[in-house]
């Protein structure tokens, strides 16, 4: 074979070796597939108070109105998935609701821990006009230990867990806003100043201790505090993000209203989430 024919079949040679990397360039590019969204959590989460309840959600009183639903519907497009239940645990999520996560979960949200501590007794026993301040003081103590010697184990197995299932996933978890006014703007049925300074304080060190906890597994942390300040229960009339005592349903009681959900939690999670 001659020069020429031989450099004109190594043209040739090099030519169809390219052709597949022009083809794979000029083929239209498959689109992403849908990033899930999955909620989990507590009744902070799922939205107790907010109203407008999914009848299938029963006990569990899952709003179309808590910040999960509200974010899921500001971003459509993707598969939303709310595991939220009013009453969870950290232990709760991690056995009942963290197996149900779908294939293709990109993003999850999280709000647990205040069960752990026993918070709904801490407000029965503080919070009500004619509990004694022994009995206050014995279940503040009580969460306190709890918050010490219980919850950072219970947290650092559910955040593991939640790697695992959804590895690559944008985790937030969000902290808890003070449910009190300290010092009301007047008469104040919810305990004494000291019980609601306690109480908030308290919810400081679940914050702080939640904050650590999303740091040491590279989560976002969403810290509804300052959203909530001038909110709380005792806020001037007309403020309050958080509900007092519902007499015909005791379960909303001490939750996030829609203004709270809507104005309090929604934006801290949006952020934390990237919009």
């Amino acid at each position: 074979m001659s020069s020429l024919c031989r450099r004109t079949s190594r043209r040739g040679l090099a030519a169809l070796a390219v052709l597949p990397l022009l083809l794979v360039a000029a083929a239209p590019r498959a689109a992403a597939a849908p990033i899930g969204y999955v909620a989990l959590g507590d009744s902070y989460a799922a939205g107790a108070a907010a109203g407008s309840y999914d009848p299938a959600s029963g006990d569990c009183l899952r709003s179309t109105r808590a910040y999960p639903a509200l974010w899921a519907a500001a971003h459509p497009g993707g598969a939303f998935t709310d595991r939220a239940c009013y009453g969870a645990t950290t232990e709760d999520v991690r056995t009942g609701q963290l197996p149900q996560l779908p294939p293709g979960t990109g993003e999850v949200t999280l709000t647990v821990g205040g069960n752990d501590l026993g918070f709904s007794d801490a407000v029965v026993d503080c919070l009500q006009p004619l509990t004694t301040e022994g009995k206050c003081t014995a279940a503040l103590d009580h969460g306190a230990q709890l918050l010490r010697d219980t919850l950072p184990g219970r947290y650092d197995q559910l955040l593991n867990a939640i790697e695992q299932a959804a590895p690559g996933a944008r985790l937030v978890v969000t902290g808890y806003p003070h449910l009190l006014q300290a010092k009301a703007a007047g008469a104040c049925w919810a305990g004494t100043e000291a019980r609601r300074t306690r109480f908030n304080q308290l919810t400081d060190q679940v914050d702080e201790l939640i904050q650590r906890q999303a740091a040491a597994h590279h989560a976002k942390f969403a810290d509804p505090r300052a959203a909530f300040e001038g909110h709380g229960v005792c806020a001037p009339a007309g403020a309050e993000w958080i509900t007092g005592i519902v007499l015909l349903n005791l379960q909303e009681s001490f939750h996030p209203t829609v203004d709270g959900q809507a104005h309090g939690y929604l934006p801290v999670v949006a952020d934390a989430l990237g919009g």
